[in-house]
């Protein structure tokens, strides 16, 4: 997918599921006014409904939306309709001011081709290396106290 057809996607199933900007701005328990530029019409008959969407972050949001089947809270691997290369592809092209993360970027592949670097002997040690505790010499109970003396 294009990055033009992932945000045409993503449109096209917050239109499906009904969603609006104020669904996306605030949490599940928070009413949701349809008409908000309507300020004649009293609040008890503007037929405020519930917020669209179960959860309260973002990025939970997005994959309720993006899920395929039933959504599940409580699963943070979820199936996703778009591609997860296009959606970073996506992310990295429209939504990330990039000079921001080639820092942190850079630093993460230093990390890696740094560790490819380390000397065998080096990386035997580390692995070696271990803790152990012996639980016979930390006191873990008090004698009591005697009461009679």
């Amino acid at each position: 997918m294009t990055d033009d057809q992932v945000e045409q996607f993503i449109l096209k199933e917050i239109k499906k599921k009904g969603a609006i900007y104020w669904d996306m701005k605030y949490g599940p328990n928070h009413g949701i006014d349809p008409n908000p530029e309507d300020k004649m019409t009293p609040p008890c008959e503007k037929g405020i409904r519930s917020n669209r969407f179960e959860s309260f972050m973002g990025c939970d949001k997005m994959r309720e939306l993006l899920c395929k089947g039933k959504y599940n809270p409580y699963s943070d691997t979820v199936a996703l309709k778009v591609p997860f290369q296009d959606l970073f592809r996506f992310w990295w092209n429209r939504c990330v001011v990039q000079d921001y993360v080639v820092d942190e970027i850079l630093e993460d592949v230093f990390e890696y081709v740094t560790e490819l670097l380390r000397p065998p002997e080096e990386k035997k040690e580390e692995e070696e290396m271990g803790v152990s505790i012996d639980f016979e010499q930390i006191p873990l109970f008090t004698p009591a106290v005697s009461q009679a003396a």
